[in-house]
């Protein structure tokens, strides 16, 4: 597979990156790590005309704001985020799901902001289609699933590791664009919709991440469940926030997220409800596992069945939410 012809800019600040993708529209695209843009490009499913790399802007070391905050550049690699310091000691859950990231080879070209703003995949529509049916499916501008062929919408999901551990540590997001920038949960940057799964425009870039400030009596843990570990795309994980009333085992507050089951990673309200203020116990663990299971609504994706992943979500977070209490 070759690459389509494109031009190459290089911009020295996020600030020039910006004007330039103003001027270029729809027919430029960033490029951090190119680990998702450029097999698409190579695939076909997209052809920009321009490709704006941001590797010759300089990036942050992660630090500590005033408040206690960690705060991470975007454009920095999976692989140093993991080997930080102070990511490791401050938001370790972080850690271990960029080291979920494919390779070590992937990790160190992707990018933070770049899985973060990771497209929705499937088995149909991530491949070259020179070959494939006349009729293109949703995700191609069509009217069509081939994973579900009486399905009425698209079914891609979004599989990034690291978002559900950042969005259950209460990580919030800045976004710069050509009106300024603007901060907001991480989330919300997830629109739920296969066809437009994140919530910024084409002129604009993710370039902060910041994860509030932790605390002694915190528990956290992430379950990942795949065919090849770390080799390929997660069918499905679980990354679980808890804070605990010191020494003892009552939850004062719990945040719970799943991602890969479907277009975005999604908080699991019920199972937090059902653990806030309880003392957790092995039936309780059990039944936040089950409303987590019985709330999610998965699509099937990668050869999984959607029954199939009901089921695994229920034991992969009594596993991790087991694992949380055991630190």
């Amino acid at each position: 597979m070759f690459l389509p012809k494109f031009r190459h800019l290089r911009p020295q600040s996020i600030d020039e990156a910006v004007q330039l993708l103003t001027e270029c529209g729809p027919e430029g695209r960033p490029f951090a790590g190119g680990t998702e843009l450029l097999p698409r490009m190579k695939y076909g499913l997209i052809r920009p005309e321009a490709v704006i790399s941001l590797r010759g802007i300089p990036v942050r070391a992660p630090r500590l704001t005033p408040e206690g905050d960690l705060s991470l550049d975007t454009l920095t690699p999976l692989a140093d985020l993991a080997r930080s310091p102070l990511v490791i000691e401050r938001a370790s859950l972080l850690t271990e799901a960029a080291l979920n990231v494919g390779s070590n080879q992937i990790r160190q070209m992707g990018t933070l902001g770049g899985n973060l703003c990771l497209d929705t995949r499937c088995s149909y529509y991530n491949q070259s289609h020179t070959f494939q049916f006349v009729d293109p499916c949703f995700k191609r501008s069509g009217g069509r699933c081939y994973l579900l062929p009486k399905g009425k919408k698209c079914c891609a999901v979004f599989c990034g590791d690291p978002a559900p551990a950042l969005i259950s540590l209460g990580a919030f997001v800045t976004i710069i664009g050509p009106e300024g920038d603007r901060q907001l949960p991480l989330e919300n940057l997830y629109t739920g919709d296969p066809l437009k799964p994140i919530a910024i425009s084409e002129t604009e870039l993710l370039t902060e991440v910041l994860v509030p400030g932790h605390t002694a009596s915190r528990r956290s843990g992430l379950g990942r469940f795949s065919f090849r570990g770390g080799m390929e795309f997660a069918g499905l994980n679980v990354a679980v926030v808890l804070e605990m009333e010191g020494g003892k085992d009552l939850c004062l507050e719990a945040r719970l997220t799943v991602g890969a089951v479907s277009a975005a990673p999604t908080r699991m309200t019920g199972a937090e409800e059902a653990m806030r203020g309880k003392r957790l116990s092995k039936e309780l663990i059990k039944e936040a596992a089950r409303l987590t299971a019985a709330d999610a609504h998965p699509f099937p994706h990668h050869g999984y069945t959607a029954a199939y992943l009901r089921e695994c979500l229920k034991v992969q977070t009594r596993r991790t939410l087991e694992s949380a209490l055991s630190m």
